[in-house]
Protein backbone atom coordinates (compact mmCIF):
# COMPACT_ATOMS: atom_id res chain seq x y z
CA UNK A 1 0.00 0.00 0.00
CA UNK A 2 2.22 2.82 -1.23
CA UNK A 3 1.77 6.22 0.39
CA UNK A 4 3.70 9.11 -1.10
CA UNK A 5 5.04 12.29 0.43
CA UNK A 6 2.26 14.17 -1.31
CA UNK A 7 -0.29 11.81 0.27
CA UNK A 8 1.29 12.27 3.69
CA UNK A 9 1.16 16.07 3.50
CA UNK A 10 -2.54 15.74 2.65
CA UNK A 11 -3.26 13.31 5.49
CA UNK A 12 -1.25 15.24 8.07
CA UNK A 13 -2.11 18.96 7.95
CA UNK A 14 0.84 19.89 10.21
CA UNK A 15 3.26 18.84 7.46
CA UNK A 16 4.11 21.21 4.63
CA UNK A 17 6.66 21.53 1.88
CA UNK A 18 9.56 23.77 2.77
CA UNK A 19 10.17 26.35 0.04
CA UNK A 20 13.62 25.56 -1.37
CA UNK A 21 13.38 26.97 -4.92
CA UNK A 22 12.69 23.60 -6.58
CA UNK A 23 11.70 23.36 -10.21
CA UNK A 24 8.29 21.98 -11.19
CA UNK A 25 9.93 18.74 -12.33
CA UNK A 26 11.79 18.38 -9.03
CA UNK A 27 8.61 19.02 -7.06
CA UNK A 28 6.70 16.37 -9.04
CA UNK A 29 9.50 13.85 -8.40
CA UNK A 30 9.65 14.61 -4.68
CA UNK A 31 5.86 14.37 -4.32
CA UNK A 32 5.98 10.79 -5.67
CA UNK A 33 8.56 9.65 -3.11
CA UNK A 34 7.16 6.60 -1.27
CA UNK A 35 6.97 6.78 2.52
CA UNK A 36 7.57 3.75 4.73
CA UNK A 37 7.56 5.03 8.34
CA UNK A 38 8.46 7.99 10.50
CA UNK A 39 11.61 7.85 12.63
CA UNK A 40 13.33 10.41 14.85
CA UNK A 41 16.95 11.49 14.89
CA UNK A 42 18.77 11.28 18.26
CA UNK A 43 20.56 14.06 20.07
CA UNK A 44 23.36 11.60 21.00
CA UNK A 45 25.55 9.55 18.67
CA UNK A 46 24.71 7.68 16.61
CA UNK A 47 22.29 10.41 15.61
CA UNK A 48 20.58 8.36 12.90
CA UNK A 49 18.53 5.28 13.82
CA UNK A 50 18.62 2.15 11.68
CA UNK A 51 17.25 3.11 8.24
CA UNK A 52 15.95 0.83 5.47
CA UNK A 53 14.78 3.50 3.02
CA UNK A 54 11.62 5.53 2.57
CA UNK A 55 11.54 6.89 6.12
CA UNK A 56 10.45 10.38 7.07
CA UNK A 57 13.24 11.54 9.40
CA UNK A 58 12.13 13.90 12.15
CA UNK A 59 14.90 16.27 13.32
CA UNK A 60 13.75 18.25 16.37
CA UNK A 61 15.60 21.39 17.58
CA UNK A 62 17.46 19.49 20.31
CA UNK A 63 19.16 17.39 17.60
CA UNK A 64 20.15 20.36 15.45
CA UNK A 65 21.54 22.00 18.60
CA UNK A 66 23.53 18.87 19.40
CA UNK A 67 25.03 18.31 15.93
CA UNK A 68 25.54 22.01 15.17
CA UNK A 69 27.92 22.35 12.23
CA UNK A 70 27.63 18.64 11.41
CA UNK A 71 24.05 19.00 10.27
CA UNK A 72 24.93 18.99 6.51
CA UNK A 73 26.91 15.77 6.99
CA UNK A 74 24.00 14.24 8.88
CA UNK A 75 21.66 15.10 6.04
CA UNK A 76 24.05 13.69 3.44
CA UNK A 77 24.17 10.44 5.38
CA UNK A 78 20.35 10.37 5.57
CA UNK A 79 20.19 10.92 1.81
CA UNK A 80 22.60 8.06 1.19
CA UNK A 81 20.34 5.81 3.25
CA UNK A 82 17.36 6.74 1.01
CA UNK A 83 15.18 8.64 3.45
CA UNK A 84 12.07 10.03 1.76
CA UNK A 85 12.32 13.39 3.53
CA UNK A 86 13.59 15.16 6.62
CA UNK A 87 11.28 17.20 8.83
CA UNK A 88 12.20 20.29 10.83
CA UNK A 89 10.01 22.47 12.93
CA UNK A 90 8.70 25.33 10.84
CA UNK A 91 10.28 27.92 13.14
CA UNK A 92 13.63 26.11 13.46
CA UNK A 93 16.20 28.89 14.08
CA UNK A 94 18.43 29.49 11.09
CA UNK A 95 16.79 26.83 8.91
CA UNK A 96 15.37 29.25 6.37
CA UNK A 97 18.82 30.74 5.65
CA UNK A 98 20.82 27.55 5.95
CA UNK A 99 21.49 26.78 2.29
CA UNK A 100 23.95 24.07 3.21
CA UNK A 101 21.05 21.61 3.49
CA UNK A 102 20.26 22.02 -0.24
CA UNK A 103 21.99 18.76 -1.11
CA UNK A 104 19.11 16.92 -2.76
CA UNK A 105 17.33 15.84 0.42
CA UNK A 106 13.62 16.66 0.54
CA UNK A 107 12.75 19.04 3.38
CA UNK A 108 9.35 19.28 5.06
CA UNK A 109 8.31 21.62 7.83
CA UNK A 110 6.20 20.76 10.89
CA UNK A 111 3.71 23.31 12.18
CA UNK A 112 4.27 22.98 15.93
CA UNK A 113 6.77 21.21 18.18
CA UNK A 114 8.43 17.93 17.22
CA UNK A 115 8.01 15.83 20.34
CA UNK A 116 8.41 12.16 21.23
CA UNK A 117 4.70 11.70 20.39
CA UNK A 118 5.02 13.09 16.85
CA UNK A 119 6.71 9.97 15.47
CA UNK A 120 4.03 7.71 16.97
CA UNK A 121 1.22 9.93 15.67
CA UNK A 122 2.55 9.88 12.10
CA UNK A 123 3.10 6.11 12.16
CA UNK A 124 -0.40 5.57 13.54
CA UNK A 125 -1.75 7.69 10.70
CA UNK A 126 0.21 5.67 8.12
CA UNK A 127 -1.02 2.39 9.60
CA UNK A 128 -4.67 3.50 9.56
CA UNK A 129 -4.39 4.77 6.00
CA UNK A 130 -2.85 1.52 4.77
CA UNK A 131 -5.56 -0.44 6.54
CA UNK A 132 -8.30 1.65 4.92
CA UNK A 133 -6.74 1.29 1.49
CA UNK A 134 -6.44 -2.46 1.93
CA UNK A 135 -10.09 -2.69 3.01
CA UNK A 136 -11.38 -0.57 0.12
CA UNK A 137 -9.13 -2.30 -2.41
CA UNK A 138 -10.19 -5.80 -1.29
CA UNK A 139 -13.89 -4.97 -1.39
CA UNK A 140 -13.49 -3.27 -4.74
CA UNK A 141 -11.78 -6.35 -6.19
CA UNK A 142 -14.63 -8.54 -4.91
CA UNK A 143 -17.29 -6.25 -6.34
CA UNK A 144 -15.54 -5.99 -9.69
CA UNK A 145 -15.23 -9.78 -9.90
CA UNK A 146 -18.98 -10.14 -9.23
CA UNK A 147 -19.85 -7.48 -11.80
CA UNK A 148 -17.68 -9.14 -14.44
CA UNK A 149 -19.26 -12.53 -13.70
CA UNK A 150 -22.74 -11.00 -14.11
CA UNK A 151 -21.78 -9.31 -17.38
CA UNK A 152 -22.52 -5.85 -15.97
CA UNK A 153 -21.97 -2.89 -18.25
CA UNK A 154 -20.04 0.34 -17.94
CA UNK A 155 -22.74 2.38 -16.23
CA UNK A 156 -23.29 -0.19 -13.47
CA UNK A 157 -19.55 -0.58 -12.92
CA UNK A 158 -18.99 3.17 -12.64
CA UNK A 159 -21.85 3.67 -10.19
CA UNK A 160 -20.96 0.66 -8.02
CA UNK A 161 -17.28 1.66 -7.89
CA UNK A 162 -18.19 5.23 -7.02
CA UNK A 163 -20.59 4.15 -4.27
CA UNK A 164 -17.93 1.91 -2.75
CA UNK A 165 -14.98 4.28 -2.96
CA UNK A 166 -16.81 7.59 -2.50
CA UNK A 167 -14.99 8.97 -5.55
CA UNK A 168 -16.71 10.91 -8.36
CA UNK A 169 -16.09 8.99 -11.60
CA UNK A 170 -16.55 9.85 -15.27
CA UNK A 171 -15.72 8.03 -18.49
CA UNK A 172 -15.50 10.07 -21.68
CA UNK A 173 -14.70 8.96 -25.22
CA UNK A 174 -11.89 10.24 -27.43
CA UNK A 175 -14.10 13.16 -28.57
CA UNK A 176 -14.81 14.20 -24.98
CA UNK A 177 -18.38 12.88 -24.97
CA UNK A 178 -19.63 11.54 -21.65
CA UNK A 179 -20.10 7.75 -21.69
CA UNK A 180 -20.83 7.12 -18.01
CA UNK A 181 -20.88 9.12 -14.81
CA UNK A 182 -21.55 8.54 -11.12
CA UNK A 183 -24.12 10.37 -9.06
CA UNK A 184 -21.31 11.83 -6.97
CA UNK A 185 -19.91 13.47 -10.10
CA UNK A 186 -23.15 15.39 -10.47
CA UNK A 187 -22.86 16.91 -6.96
CA UNK A 188 -19.34 18.27 -6.80
CA UNK A 189 -20.11 21.90 -5.98
CA UNK A 190 -18.85 21.33 -2.40
CA UNK A 191 -15.89 19.19 -3.42
CA UNK A 192 -13.50 21.63 -1.79
CA UNK A 193 -13.74 24.91 0.04
CA UNK A 194 -11.03 26.21 -2.25
CA UNK A 195 -11.54 25.20 -5.92
CA UNK A 196 -7.78 25.31 -6.29
CA UNK A 197 -7.57 22.27 -3.98
CA UNK A 198 -9.62 20.12 -6.33
CA UNK A 199 -7.73 17.44 -8.23
CA UNK A 200 -8.54 15.14 -11.13
CA UNK A 201 -6.74 11.88 -11.74
CA UNK A 202 -6.98 10.55 -15.29
CA UNK A 203 -6.05 7.43 -17.22
CA UNK A 204 -6.30 6.93 -20.97
CA UNK A 205 -7.87 3.58 -21.89
CA UNK A 206 -6.81 1.39 -24.86
CA UNK A 207 -9.95 2.43 -26.77
CA UNK A 208 -8.92 6.10 -26.58
CA UNK A 209 -11.54 6.86 -23.94
CA UNK A 210 -10.51 8.42 -20.63
CA UNK A 211 -11.27 7.52 -17.02
CA UNK A 212 -11.50 10.57 -14.78
CA UNK A 213 -11.64 10.51 -11.00
CA UNK A 214 -12.69 13.88 -9.70
CA UNK A 215 -13.00 16.60 -8.81
CA UNK A 216 -11.43 15.15 -5.65
CA UNK A 217 -11.10 16.73 -2.25
CA UNK A 218 -7.57 16.67 -0.91
CA UNK A 219 -8.25 13.72 1.41
CA UNK A 220 -9.68 11.70 -1.52
CA UNK A 221 -6.50 11.93 -3.57
CA UNK A 222 -4.82 9.09 -1.69
CA UNK A 223 -7.69 6.68 -2.40
CA UNK A 224 -8.00 7.91 -5.99
CA UNK A 225 -4.33 7.39 -6.77
CA UNK A 226 -4.39 3.97 -5.11
CA UNK A 227 -7.46 2.73 -7.06
CA UNK A 228 -7.11 4.44 -10.44
CA UNK A 229 -5.30 1.63 -12.27
CA UNK A 230 -7.62 -1.08 -10.93
CA UNK A 231 -10.68 0.91 -11.92
CA UNK A 232 -9.21 1.64 -15.37
CA UNK A 233 -8.74 -2.07 -16.08
CA UNK A 234 -12.32 -2.87 -15.04
CA UNK A 235 -13.74 0.07 -17.04
CA UNK A 236 -11.97 -1.08 -20.22
CA UNK A 237 -13.44 -4.58 -19.82
CA UNK A 238 -16.95 -3.26 -19.12
CA UNK A 239 -16.79 -0.98 -22.18
CA UNK A 240 -15.87 -3.96 -24.35
CA UNK A 241 -18.80 -5.93 -22.91
CA UNK A 242 -21.14 -3.05 -23.75
CA UNK A 243 -19.85 -3.04 -27.31
CA UNK A 244 -20.33 -6.81 -27.62
CA UNK A 245 -23.98 -6.73 -26.52
CA UNK A 246 -24.94 -3.54 -28.37
CA UNK A 247 -28.39 -3.95 -30.02
CA UNK A 248 -28.32 -4.62 -33.75
CA UNK A 249 -30.85 -5.05 -36.52
CA UNK A 250 -34.50 -5.10 -35.42
CA UNK A 251 -33.52 -4.90 -31.75
CA UNK A 252 -31.64 -1.70 -32.43
CA UNK A 253 -34.65 -0.14 -34.17
CA UNK A 254 -36.83 -1.08 -31.21
CA UNK A 255 -34.31 0.48 -28.81
CA UNK A 256 -34.28 3.75 -30.78
CA UNK A 257 -38.09 3.74 -30.81
CA UNK A 258 -38.02 3.37 -27.02
CA UNK A 259 -35.85 6.49 -26.77
CA UNK A 260 -38.37 8.44 -28.85
CA UNK A 261 -41.16 7.23 -26.58
CA UNK A 262 -39.27 8.52 -23.53
CA UNK A 263 -39.42 5.24 -21.65
CA UNK A 264 -37.64 5.11 -18.30
CA UNK A 265 -36.16 7.80 -16.07
CA UNK A 266 -33.36 10.12 -17.27
CA UNK A 267 -30.67 7.73 -16.02
CA UNK A 268 -32.22 4.82 -17.89
CA UNK A 269 -32.53 6.92 -21.03
CA UNK A 270 -28.85 7.84 -20.86
CA UNK A 271 -27.94 4.19 -20.35
CA UNK A 272 -30.09 3.16 -23.32
CA UNK A 273 -28.39 5.77 -25.50
CA UNK A 274 -24.94 4.59 -24.44
CA UNK A 275 -25.94 0.99 -25.17
CA UNK A 276 -26.71 2.12 -28.72
CA UNK A 277 -23.39 3.91 -29.03
CA UNK A 278 -25.06 7.34 -28.88
CA UNK A 279 -23.75 10.32 -26.96
CA UNK A 280 -26.60 11.08 -24.49
CA UNK A 281 -25.68 14.78 -24.56
CA UNK A 282 -25.44 15.12 -28.34
CA UNK A 283 -27.65 17.32 -30.49
CA UNK A 284 -30.37 15.26 -32.17
CA UNK A 285 -33.00 15.68 -34.88
CA UNK A 286 -35.99 13.48 -35.58
CA UNK A 287 -37.14 13.13 -39.20
CA UNK A 288 -40.37 11.61 -40.54
CA UNK A 289 -40.46 10.82 -44.25
CA UNK A 290 -42.85 9.26 -46.71
CA UNK A 291 -42.83 8.23 -50.34
CA UNK A 292 -39.14 7.44 -50.80
CA UNK A 293 -36.81 4.56 -50.00
CA UNK A 294 -34.10 4.43 -47.37
CA UNK A 295 -31.28 5.22 -49.82
CA UNK A 296 -32.90 8.52 -50.83
CA UNK A 297 -33.54 9.39 -47.19
CA UNK A 298 -29.95 8.63 -46.20
CA UNK A 299 -28.59 10.76 -49.02
CA UNK A 300 -30.80 13.71 -48.11
CA UNK A 301 -30.23 13.57 -44.35
CA UNK A 302 -26.46 13.10 -44.66
CA UNK A 303 -25.51 16.73 -43.84
CA UNK A 304 -27.27 16.53 -40.45
CA UNK A 305 -25.19 13.68 -39.04
CA UNK A 306 -25.40 9.96 -38.32
CA UNK A 307 -28.80 8.41 -39.09
CA UNK A 308 -30.45 5.79 -36.90
CA UNK A 309 -33.63 4.06 -38.06
CA UNK A 310 -36.55 4.27 -35.65
CA UNK A 311 -39.17 2.17 -37.41
CA UNK A 312 -41.88 2.58 -40.03
CA UNK A 313 -45.65 2.83 -39.57
CA UNK A 314 -48.58 4.04 -41.67
CA UNK A 315 -46.28 4.69 -44.62
CA UNK A 316 -44.01 6.96 -42.60
CA UNK A 317 -40.37 6.21 -41.84
CA UNK A 318 -38.97 7.75 -38.64
CA UNK A 319 -35.25 8.42 -38.17
CA UNK A 320 -33.10 9.85 -35.40
CA UNK A 321 -30.10 11.89 -36.52
CA UNK A 322 -27.17 12.55 -34.16
CA UNK A 323 -25.42 15.77 -35.16
CA UNK A 324 -21.60 15.64 -35.08
CA UNK A 325 -19.78 17.60 -32.38
CA UNK A 326 -21.15 20.82 -30.97
CA UNK A 327 -22.47 23.21 -33.62
CA UNK A 328 -23.94 26.65 -33.08
CA UNK A 329 -27.51 27.47 -34.07
CA UNK A 330 -26.44 29.05 -37.37
CA UNK A 331 -24.51 25.93 -38.35
CA UNK A 332 -27.48 23.71 -37.55
CA UNK A 333 -29.83 25.99 -39.48
CA UNK A 334 -27.60 25.87 -42.56
CA UNK A 335 -27.44 22.07 -42.44
CA UNK A 336 -31.21 21.75 -42.16
CA UNK A 337 -31.58 24.08 -45.14
CA UNK A 338 -29.15 21.88 -47.12
CA UNK A 339 -31.17 18.76 -46.22
CA UNK A 340 -34.40 20.34 -47.46
CA UNK A 341 -32.71 21.44 -50.67
CA UNK A 342 -31.42 17.93 -51.29
CA UNK A 343 -34.85 16.45 -50.67
CA UNK A 344 -36.42 18.72 -53.25
CA UNK A 345 -33.67 17.91 -55.74
CA UNK A 346 -33.84 14.13 -55.25
CA UNK A 347 -37.64 13.82 -55.06
CA UNK A 348 -38.65 16.37 -57.67
CA UNK A 349 -41.97 15.62 -59.35
CA UNK A 350 -43.16 13.33 -56.55
CA UNK A 351 -45.31 13.81 -53.46
CA UNK A 352 -42.62 12.46 -51.12
CA UNK A 353 -42.39 14.45 -47.88
CA UNK A 354 -39.76 15.05 -45.23
CA UNK A 355 -40.55 16.54 -41.81
CA UNK A 356 -37.71 17.57 -39.48
CA UNK A 357 -37.92 18.48 -35.80
CA UNK A 358 -36.18 21.38 -34.14
CA UNK A 359 -32.75 20.41 -32.74
CA UNK A 360 -33.03 18.51 -29.45
CA UNK A 361 -30.24 18.79 -26.91
CA UNK A 362 -29.73 15.37 -25.33
CA UNK A 363 -31.74 12.16 -25.34
CA UNK A 364 -34.16 13.49 -22.72
CA UNK A 365 -35.61 15.82 -25.37
CA UNK A 366 -36.03 13.17 -28.08
CA UNK A 367 -39.74 12.55 -27.29
CA UNK A 368 -40.46 16.26 -27.82
CA UNK A 369 -38.52 16.22 -31.09
CA UNK A 370 -40.45 13.14 -32.24
CA UNK A 371 -43.72 14.95 -31.49
CA UNK A 372 -42.57 17.97 -33.50
CA UNK A 373 -41.56 15.90 -36.52
CA UNK A 374 -44.80 13.91 -36.43
CA UNK A 375 -46.78 17.14 -36.23
CA UNK A 376 -45.06 18.58 -39.31
CA UNK A 377 -45.58 15.28 -41.16
CA UNK A 378 -49.30 15.39 -40.35
CA UNK A 379 -49.43 18.98 -41.61
CA UNK A 380 -47.87 17.83 -44.87
CA UNK A 381 -50.70 15.34 -45.30
CA UNK A 382 -53.20 18.22 -45.40
CA UNK A 383 -54.25 19.35 -48.91
CA UNK A 384 -53.56 23.01 -48.13
CA UNK A 385 -49.95 22.41 -47.00
CA UNK A 386 -47.52 22.62 -49.91
CA UNK A 387 -44.08 22.22 -48.30
CA UNK A 388 -42.71 18.78 -49.24
CA UNK A 389 -39.66 19.34 -47.02
CA UNK A 390 -40.35 21.30 -43.85
CA UNK A 391 -38.72 21.81 -40.47
CA UNK A 392 -40.52 22.58 -37.25
CA UNK A 393 -38.48 25.62 -36.28
CA UNK A 394 -38.86 27.32 -39.68
CA UNK A 395 -41.61 29.95 -39.75
CA UNK A 396 -41.27 30.03 -43.54
CA UNK A 397 -42.25 26.35 -43.56
CA UNK A 398 -45.06 26.08 -41.02
CA UNK A 399 -45.96 29.71 -40.38
CA UNK A 400 -48.28 30.48 -37.49
CA UNK A 401 -48.54 26.80 -36.59
CA UNK A 402 -45.16 27.26 -34.87
CA UNK A 403 -46.81 29.74 -32.50
CA UNK A 404 -50.00 27.75 -32.00
CA UNK A 405 -48.28 24.38 -31.52
CA UNK A 406 -47.95 24.58 -27.70
CA UNK A 407 -51.75 25.09 -27.52
CA UNK A 408 -52.67 22.02 -29.55
CA UNK A 409 -55.38 19.96 -27.93
CA UNK A 410 -56.01 22.51 -25.17
CA UNK A 411 -59.43 23.70 -24.09
CA UNK A 412 -58.20 27.29 -24.46
CA UNK A 413 -57.60 26.79 -28.19
CA UNK A 414 -60.95 25.08 -28.69
CA UNK A 415 -62.70 27.89 -26.86
CA UNK A 416 -60.95 30.52 -28.99
CA UNK A 417 -62.04 28.79 -32.19
CA UNK A 418 -65.60 28.43 -30.94
CA UNK A 419 -65.88 32.11 -30.00
CA UNK A 420 -64.08 33.43 -33.09
CA UNK A 421 -65.96 31.30 -35.65
CA UNK A 422 -69.28 31.08 -33.88
CA UNK A 423 -71.46 28.30 -35.29
CA UNK A 424 -69.66 28.10 -38.64
CA UNK A 425 -67.89 24.84 -37.81
CA UNK A 426 -71.06 23.14 -36.59
CA UNK A 427 -73.23 24.35 -39.49
CA UNK A 428 -70.54 23.97 -42.18
CA UNK A 429 -70.25 20.17 -42.36
CA UNK A 430 -68.61 20.12 -45.79
CA UNK A 431 -66.20 22.98 -45.03
CA UNK A 432 -67.42 25.13 -47.91
CA UNK A 433 -67.93 28.26 -45.82
CA UNK A 434 -64.55 27.95 -44.11
CA UNK A 435 -62.77 27.56 -47.44
CA UNK A 436 -64.63 30.60 -48.71
CA UNK A 437 -63.63 32.65 -45.68
CA UNK A 438 -60.01 31.47 -45.99
CA UNK A 439 -59.82 32.46 -49.67
CA UNK A 440 -61.40 35.84 -48.93
CA UNK A 441 -58.90 36.58 -46.15
CA UNK A 442 -55.91 35.38 -48.18
CA UNK A 443 -57.05 37.64 -51.02
CA UNK A 444 -56.82 40.58 -48.64
CA UNK A 445 -60.59 41.20 -48.75
CA UNK A 446 -60.74 41.31 -52.56
CA UNK A 447 -63.96 39.61 -53.63
CA UNK A 448 -62.81 39.55 -57.26
CA UNK A 449 -59.60 37.67 -56.42
CA UNK A 450 -61.32 35.38 -53.95
CA UNK A 451 -64.10 34.39 -56.37
CA UNK A 452 -61.51 33.75 -59.07
CA UNK A 453 -59.45 31.56 -56.73
CA UNK A 454 -62.53 29.59 -55.68
CA UNK A 455 -63.87 29.37 -59.24
CA UNK A 456 -67.31 30.72 -58.30
CA UNK A 457 -69.41 33.74 -59.33
CA UNK A 458 -68.99 36.92 -57.33
CA UNK A 459 -72.66 36.82 -56.36
CA UNK A 460 -72.15 33.34 -54.93
CA UNK A 461 -69.18 34.61 -52.98
CA UNK A 462 -71.19 37.58 -51.66
CA UNK A 463 -73.97 35.23 -50.54
CA UNK A 464 -71.54 32.97 -48.71
CA UNK A 465 -69.83 35.89 -47.00
CA UNK A 466 -73.20 37.16 -45.82
CA UNK A 467 -74.01 33.70 -44.48
CA UNK A 468 -70.64 33.54 -42.68
CA UNK A 469 -71.25 36.97 -41.12
CA UNK A 470 -74.58 35.72 -39.74
CA UNK A 471 -73.08 32.54 -38.28
CA UNK A 472 -70.03 34.28 -36.77
CA UNK A 473 -71.89 37.29 -35.48
CA UNK A 474 -69.46 39.89 -36.81
CA UNK A 475 -68.92 41.60 -40.16
CA UNK A 476 -66.26 39.64 -42.07
CA UNK A 477 -65.68 42.60 -44.37
CA UNK A 478 -64.34 44.61 -41.43
CA UNK A 479 -60.51 44.50 -41.73
CA UNK A 480 -60.22 44.71 -37.93
CA UNK A 481 -61.60 41.19 -37.65
CA UNK A 482 -59.38 39.60 -40.28
CA UNK A 483 -56.44 38.70 -38.03
CA UNK A 484 -58.71 37.03 -35.48
CA UNK A 485 -60.58 35.11 -38.16
CA UNK A 486 -57.41 33.99 -39.91
CA UNK A 487 -55.91 32.79 -36.63
CA UNK A 488 -59.13 30.98 -35.79
CA UNK A 489 -59.06 29.13 -39.11
CA UNK A 490 -55.44 28.12 -38.54
CA UNK A 491 -56.28 27.04 -35.01
CA UNK A 492 -59.15 24.96 -36.38
CA UNK A 493 -56.72 23.30 -38.78
CA UNK A 494 -54.37 22.65 -35.88
CA UNK A 495 -57.10 20.92 -33.90
CA UNK A 496 -57.78 18.66 -36.87
CA UNK A 497 -54.06 17.87 -37.23
CA UNK A 498 -53.83 17.15 -33.52
CA UNK A 499 -56.76 14.74 -33.74
CA UNK A 500 -55.08 12.97 -36.69
CA UNK A 501 -51.82 12.80 -34.72
CA UNK A 502 -53.54 11.23 -31.76
CA UNK A 503 -55.20 8.64 -33.97
CA UNK A 504 -51.90 7.74 -35.64
CA UNK A 505 -50.15 7.48 -32.26
CA UNK A 506 -52.83 5.11 -30.97
CA UNK A 507 -52.54 2.92 -34.06
CA UNK A 508 -48.76 2.84 -33.73
CA UNK A 509 -49.03 1.93 -30.03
Amino acid sequence: MEITLDDLTVLEPNLAWAARGWTASEIATKEREVVSWAVSARSTAPHLPQLRGGEVLLIPPRVTAAVRGELPALLREAKLRDVAAVVFERDEPGLANNHSIDNGVTVLSWDGHLTQDTEAAINRLLTECRGNLYSVGSELERQMTDLAANGSGLRTLVQTTSDLSGLPIQVVDAQGRLLATSRQEQDVSDAAADPGEETRIERTLPSGSSLILGPLRSEQRVVGRFLIDRIATAVALAARRDEAVRPRGARRVEAVEALLAGRGDPGEQRAAALALGLDPDAMFFVAVSSGKNEATLTSALGPLGTIHAAGEANGRRTSVIAAPGRMDSEGLHNRVAEVKRRWHDETGGTSATLAISAPASGVAHLPLAASEATFVATLQAQPRFSQRAASFDSIDDIGVFRLLYPLRGTSELRQFVAVALGTVERRDQRGTLRETLRAYLEAGGSQANASQQLGIHRNTLAYRLQRITELIGRDVSDPRSWLTLHLALRASDLLEVYADDQQISQQHT
